[in-house]
């Protein structure tokens, strides 16, 4: 079998022993993996990672029987205090694939059989590698209290763009908030409802798909304009030091909240969210580049230029 190791900004590609599925594992063939801000962060070094490593935990494929299928990514433990109480996605010895353990850019992948979920046939694998960070997205909107009906997001990344097509799907009015203007073009190209506005007279929730102080500073700045009561979601996880402003957050008794990847349910609901809304889904994609030229598109398309959502095509053929 073939994989991609990315090691010192450089990709490369290997012929290695094959590897048996055990038992209780399933050998999924990636055909689309999307790339997203924590392999964009890898590569740039400001996530640390043990290399070399395969990156990719946004994947879908076909299994051995030619069942199309998505991966969920983190493999939680069952025993830790947080397992325990079902709380899966806050595992304290969770496996990352394509973060702390090899991931998806790889000939094929053997994954335990409880985290390979079956698509329907009708869903475009390409539209299938989203479903992992529409989950994601999914997790952060279901922390929103039934009441409130505005949703004001940080960040017009994969993420945030997600956050927004969901919160719509669930009835709620989405508004982005991004500092590039060469993204916020791509976005209202798109369809997204940009804006700058920094003052709302009802009861909101911010969700803030970066973390890092200068997100929460506007966050703060949105939260102190809005009516008491409102929410702070943290789904970003760009900065691990921030710092908040007491009087905004205690005077108009904010509530903040965290939120990290997803639950099983959620992972289910985004298979068939996804399914359902295909074409809102796929306004998202930029680009697809081919696993054989990546090193030439990576830093192109994900480090250079302006984009929403880039995915790998596992075409190569060795």
């Amino acid at each position: 079998m073939w994989k991609v190791f990315f090691l010192n900004r450089d990709f490369v590609k290997e012929n290695v022993r094959d590897e048996s599925p055990k038992p209780n594992e399933v050998k999924v063939f990636p055909k689309y993996i999307g790339i997203c801000g924590t392999d964009k962060n890898i590569y740039l070094g400001k996530k640390p990672v043990k290399e070399p490593i395969v990156l990719g935990h946004e994947i879908s494929g076909i299994t051995e029987k030619g069942e199309k299928v998505v991966i969920f990514p983190n493999y939680w433990c069952g025993y830790c205090n947080n397992c325990r109480r079902g709380f899966y996605n806050s595992c304290k010895n969770k496996i990352s694939i394509g973060v702390n353990a090899d991931g998806g850019m790889a000939e094929y992948i053997n994954v335990p059989k409880d985290f390979v979920f079956r698509i329907p046939d009708a869903l475009d694998l390409k539209l299938g590698a989203l479903v992992e960070p529409t989950a994601v997205a999914l997790a952060a909107v279901n922390k929103i209290e039934e009441e409130i009906g505005k949703v004001i997001i940080l960040g017009g990344g994969s993420t945030g763009t997600l956050v927004s097509i969901v919160a719509e799907i669930n009835g709620l009015e989405a508004f982005i908030i991004e500092k590039d203007s060469r993204k916020e073009e791509i976005l209202r190209e798109k369809g997204f409802r940009v804006t700058k506005e920094l003052r709302f007279d009802d009861r909101i929730a911010v969700i803030d798909t970066i973390n890092n102080q200068e997100s929460i500073l506007l966050a703060q700045s949105i939260l102190k304009n809005s009516v008491a009561r409102s929410e702070l979601i943290i789904s970003g996880l760009d900065d691990e030091q921030i710092s908040l402003n007491r009087d905004i957050i205690v005077r108009n008794e904010i509530v903040i909240k965290g939120s990290i990847i997803y639950s099983r349910d959620d992972f289910l609901n985004s298979i068939k969210i996804v399914s359902e809304n295909q074409e809102k889904f796929n306004k998202v994609v930029d680009k697809v580049g081919s696993i054989n030229n990546i090193n030439e598109w990576f830093r192109k398309y994900v480090i250079e230029q302006p984009n929403v959502k880039v995915l790998v095509k596992m075409d190569s053929i060795l």
